[in-house]
This record gives C-alpha cells, structure tokens and sequence, in this order.
C-alpha cells in the first residue's frame, strides 16, 4: 500500500492502474483491491482512470503539525473571522467523511475540539459536509448516502429534502442537528478555475441562531470579496 501511495506522489499527471502494476511488479487485481481501499479512505482520487494522491496523506500530516492539510492560506481564514465576527471552519472531504482541517475564532467545547482533532465526521450531518456532498455529481453522492448505516436513514432523508436548496443558495446549514452548541452555515470553496476544494463554514452562538441566514449570504460576499487574492474564486 506504501508502495502505491509513493508511486502515485511521484507522477504529477497521476499513474493508470496498469502503471502502478508493472511500477509495483504486481498483479492487476491485487492493486486493484489496494486502490479501492485507498480511495474509499481519501488517499487517493481517481480521475480519467489516473490516480493521483488524495487529501487522506495530508490530513495525516496535520494531526502530526508537520504540515499544512491544504495549500489554503490560513490569513484568508483569518481574515473571514475579521470580516464576520465569528468562527470560521474550513472542511474537506476525505474519502466517505468530513475533515476539518483550519479554523479561526472562539473555541467552542465541541466544534473547535472536532477541528483541532481532524475528527472524521459523517458527510451528510455537518453544514460543511452537507456542502461538500452536494457538489459532488449525483451517483457519487448517492454511492456515499449508500454507505450509511439504518440508524443514520433519518438524517440521509433530511440531507435530501434540503438538497435543492443547498443547491440554489449554495448554502447549507447545521442547525444544533450534531451538537447542541452548532449553529453553522457552510459555502463551497472553489478555486479560481472553479473546482471544490473545500467548505467554508461559519459558526455562532445559540443565541444568534436566528440570524444564521444572514450570516450565510454575508459569507458568501466575504468569500467572493476576500477570495481572488488568495487563488479562490467566489461561490
């Protein structure tokens, strides 16, 4: 598997399934079981049948502070929090979860631990995963609500009903539906060629729950107004 993930890291257009057999000296099939584990974990992302490394090894290097989880300049983050008032959460999806990889702000005894910890979180809860989840095309959502549990049905039904409104408000919210403390609004993140890269989330206290539609259309100008300077393109 280490062999895998070095291989990939060294090819920067990304290493077909038969190249990462002869590279490996190994039969097809058993590279194969290997790559889908993998990519079912977020150490790899497959694209045009080319594998290339995913945010998994990056998260792994941030629960040791050896490096940053994502490219993402930590002063645009900083400057939201500015902007907004409150704290701000930047989200990635790695394989079938959610990963908070930076915040900025208050702590908040369950957020910011959550944050701090790159504690794998379901997709389909969180106002960041909720994000993320949307903006993926349809049968890969549906393969990732697939792999929840019978006692997760419920919140898989909830996520539907709010999808198209996530999708037009490119907004989604975590009502204290995780936490009791977790009032959240998440935009997508995109580069400036337009891909997802993440989620970027606002978060305030129970007693400002009720402006939390305000926040998200005020995120959503700070994002497309702080953005372009950091490589970021509004939502």
């Amino acid at each position: 598997m280490i062999g895998i993930l070095e291989t990939v890291s060294l090819s920067p257009r990304g290493v077909t399934l038969a190249e990462l057999a002869a590279a490996l000296d190994a039969a097809k099939s058993s590279i194969q079981e290997l790559t889908n584990g993998l990519l079912a974990r977020g150490y790899l992302i497959e694209e045009d049948r080319r594998f290339s490394l995913g945010p998994g090894p990056f998260i792994l290097a941030a629960r040791a502070n050896k490096l940053a989880a994502l490219s993402l300049d930590h002063r645009f983050v900083a400057e939201l929090r500015e902007v907004l008032g409150c704290t701000i959460f930047v989200g990635v999806r790695v394989g079938d979860a959610l990963v908070f990889t930076d915040y900025a702000g208050e702590e908040s005894p369950s957020l910011t631990f959550v944050a701090r910890t790159h504690a794998r979180r379901p997709l389909y809860t969180s106002a960041a995963g909720k994000t993320l989840l949307a903006n993926v095309p349809d049968d890969e959502m549906y393969r990732l609500l697939d792999l929840a549990g019978p006692e997760q049905a419920g919140d898989v039904r909830q996520f539907l009903a709010e999808l198209p409104e996530i999708r037009s408000r490119r907004l989604a919210f975590n009502r204290a539906a995780t936490f009791a403390d977790a009032f959240v609004v998440a935009t997508p993140l995109l580069a400036a060629d337009g891909r997802l890269i993440a989620a970027i989330s606002a978060a305030v206290d129970p007693a400002e729950a009720d402006h939390l539609d305000d926040l998200g259309e005020e995120l959503k100008k700070a994002v497309a107004t702080l953005g372009p300077p950091y490589g970021l393109k509004g939502p």
